[in-house]
């Protein structure tokens, strides 16, 4: 290992495949099996949790100790060592024979913790751990000259607030998105997702399909986009989709600053979109994650339903990872949480905006439906608690400059009288001003 990676890893932190301990005691066989138990990693021994180098003297004795707790670990667990200047490195593979058991218990890596799992929790993971991770698999097809792009590395980085100060093959292994075979860097499915140009060619399936519909019915389509980026760029182009969909309602405040308020929490709405594109099964070809809005509701949908070990009884109060390197990057970039809080988040952020709780579904396909039925309050057709103000009125200069009091009251069903008051108020607190001749003028936002 060289000097700059090393200090990399100590920049990076703990992570979904790299652990800190400051010294060995009988704690570093729960990490072993944490690891074997998920998709691997290494624990740099001499370190504290906060990246404080403190080292030891590492004998054969120390080394001997080390190898009898992987060994007494059931089944015992495949290790090697390296080390660099006084830190021990003990190196962890993905165990083959899981679930794999210390004397303290069954543990599993979760984010940047080791979780011990209870019972029901080792029933869902012998349960989970039926199939091969599409993310970790090498994709066949990719090639490093012509996919892959460094700017998005360094966009991820920048997120993350990890400075780029080594080489970038260090940093995708570090990642665990990338492996050596044969002598030869590799890109796993995992990076293809967040490091290629596009995966409109090498991961199609990875596409997020949105859509606008005229009414309520899945029949006449007014808007549709697809994103074929990198995982972050379609999160956020979603987002952009769906913000654009929304009635929004102008809250001003006494300082004449607006502030925006949505029929839907835009929180609420990222943590959907974030928990389709972690949690689809991209094993399954021919299928989108999609985005549907409807008058009434929106709907959010990925393939795959939920994850094996995992029961509609359980889900919100327990976390089976699908996919847990992807859900690793996307906590480094601060798009997830650690501990599976996002369901409840989700609800208690509608509940604060005064809508109902989402629907979820699972049939093959697993759905989350946003009711549209708050409106803001009444929204930008309506007023608050049923009333009219100003606000409404000022949102409806703003997105149609040059309005008129006669339009205004027509659009927005309004009787005229109080849509005259609600104007002379917002000149009067200079947030408007009408521009050009009385017969052909109208009203326009200061900005």
């Amino acid at each position: 290992m060289e000097k700059t990676e090393f200090q990399y890893i100590l920049q990076e932190g703990e992570s979904y495949f790299v652990e800190f301990k400051r010294n060995i005691s009988k704690g570093i066989a729960r990490e072993m099996v944490a690891f074997a138990n998920a998709s691997g990693g290494r624990i740099f021994v001499g370190i504290d949790d906060d990246g404080t180098v403190h080292g030891l003297t590492i004998t054969n004795k120390l080394k001997s100790q080390i190898n009898d707790l992987a060994q007494n670990c059931s089944p015992s667990v495949k290790i090697s060592l390296s080390e660099f200047e006084n830190i021990l490195i003990i190196h962890i593979l993905e165990g083959q024979d899981k679930p794999y058991q210390c004397s303290e218990g069954f543990f599993v890596r979760m984010g940047t913790n080791s979780q011990k799992m209870n019972r029901q929790q080792i029933i869902d993971f012998l349960q989970s751990e039926g199939q091969i991770r599409y993310e970790e698999q090498i994709h066949p097809r990719f090639d490093f000259e012509r996919d892959y792009a460094p700017s998005k590395l360094q966009g991820f980085l920048k997120l993350a607030e990890i400075t780029e100060n080594v080489d970038n093959q260090i940093v995708l292994l570090n990642l665990g998105v990338s492996e050596i075979v044969t002598g030869h860097l590799q890109m796993k499915n995992a990076g293809v997702l967040f490091f290629s140009h596009t995966i409109e060619s090498l991961c199609e399936q990875g596409t997020i399909t949105c859509a606008v519909f005229d009414g309520n019915e899945r029949i006449d389509i007014l808007n549709r986009k697809d994103y074929n980026d990198d995982i972050i760029t379609n999160i956020n182009s979603t987002l952009h989709f769906i913000k654009q969909a929304l009635k929004v309602k102008y809250i001003i405040t006494q300082e004449a600053q607006r502030k925006e308020l949505y029929e839907l929490p835009l929180e609420a709405v990222r943590e959907a979109i974030v928990n389709a594109v972690s949690h689809r099964d991209y094993f399954i070809y021919g299928a989108h994650t999609t985005v549907d809005i409807f008058d009434d509701r929106i709907e959010i949908s990925n393939p795959g339903g939920l994850p094996r070990g995992l029961f509609p009884e359980d889900f919100g109060k327990r976390a089976v990872r699908r996919n847990p390197i992807i859900a690793s990057l996307l906590q480094r970039v601060k798009l997830v949480e650690n501990m599976g809080t996002g369901i409840n988040r989700m609800k208690k952020l509608l509940k604060e905006n005064g809508n109902q709780e989402p629907a979820f579904t699972f049939n093959g396909f697993y759905t989350i439906t946003f009711f549209r039925d708050n409106l803001v309050n009444g929204g930008v057709n309506g007023g608050v608690n049923g009333g009219v103000n100003e606000n409404i009125v000022y949102g409806f200069i703003q997105h149609n400059p040059g309005s008129r009091a006669n339009l205004i009251s027509d659009n927005l069903q309004i009787p005229p009288r109080t849509v005259e008051r609600a104007l002379k108020n917002l000149k009067d607190k200079e947030l408007i001003n009408y521009k050009g001749s009385p017969k052909t003028g109208g009203y326009f936002v200061n900005h």
